[in-house]
């Protein structure tokens, strides 16, 4: 399966739940193919500082992520496409249409922003991100 995770800029939600997606699919013996974009990312820009202290706890080394712009070709791509907010996944939903049918958000309430907050803030992220990731998987979502 093609995944797609969708934030803003591509440093820290989606490159996250990407890395923390293909972690928990190798503890799975599950072969999943997972991206990450931004709406408005920095192309070639590294994940956050917080980001990668947050991934680092938990034993994950993110230093070799590279921000990307969202394109259509990446819609086309994708089976599933995860994005951060409802806001974000209805946008997409009406500027891309045709890929409407694969594009929901991520969890049942938006997933927090850590960018340019404390550590606090980027754990809790983390932590909701791999506890949806974990239900997403036990449920058969992923």
């Amino acid at each position: 399966m093609n995944i797609l995770y969708i934030c803003t800029g591509n440093t820290c939600r989606s490159p996250m739940a990407k890395v923390l997606t293909e972690v928990e699919a190798d503890k799975r013996n599950i072969g999943h193919t997972v991206r990450s974009r931004g709406m408005a990312a920095h192309d070639g820009e590294g994940m956050s500082h917080g980001a990668l202290k947050a991934l680092a706890e938990e034993g994950i080394n993110g230093s070799f992520h590279k921000a990307k712009t969202l394109s259509e070709k990446d819609l086309e791509w994708a089976d599933k496409i995860y994005v951060m907010t409802h806001t974000m996944a209805a946008n997409l939903k009406r500027g891309w249409p045709a890929y409407g049918d694969k594009i929901e958000p991520f969890a049942e309430k938006d997933v927090i922003d850590p960018f340019g907050a404390d550590m606090t803030i980027y754990r809790f992220t983390k932590n909701s991100l791999m506890k949806e990731i974990e239900r997403k998987f036990e449920e058969d979502e992923l």
